[in-house]
């Protein structure tokens, strides 16, 4: 009997950290979608426009914090490798490679660490999934 109980509730604890990991994804997800300046931000990368140039200085830091957010989510298994890229990596890896969104802003600076290092491995990933989408593309029936 004693047995029993401590399975179930290990198996409760289980139960309970995985909605906690998948209600912080769903609050990031969400902050991130939701906030306009990152919208214009995303915009802004995605067409390469010059605007992005002379963006506000506090807009952009607060789109790297928020990536921050999610590196110190996913250095802490709250936010799996997969999960991280498949929804935020692509702007991370973005933002990391525009000259046009560091213009106003030090890339080198100690303090993007956190973020740099995110987006790296988001880069990793990317190219990953890139080449194995390549193999598939060329297997032919």
């Amino acid at each position: 009997m004693g047995v029993v109980t401590a399975v179930r509730g290990y198996l409760e604890y289980v139960n309970q950290n995985a909605l906690k990991r998948f209600e912080k994804f769903q609050e990031l997800r969400r902050r991130f979608k939701e906030n306009e300046e990152f919208r214009t931000i995303c915009y802004l990368l995605d067409t390469g426009e010059a605007e992005l140039r002379n963006f506000g200085f506090k807009a952009k830091r607060d789109f790297l914090g928020f990536f921050e957010e999610v590196a110190l989510a996913h250095n802490s298994k709250l936010v799996n490798d997969d999960v991280a890229h498949y929804m935020f990596g692509y702007y991370a890896v973005r933002c990391y490679e525009s000259q046009l969104f560091w213009a106003e802003v030090n890339r080198e600076s100690y303090y993007w660490s956190l973020f740099t290092a995110f987006a790296k491995k988001m880069r990793d990933i990317e190219s990953r999934v890139v080449e194995s989408a390549s193999r598939v593309e060329d297997f032919h029936f």
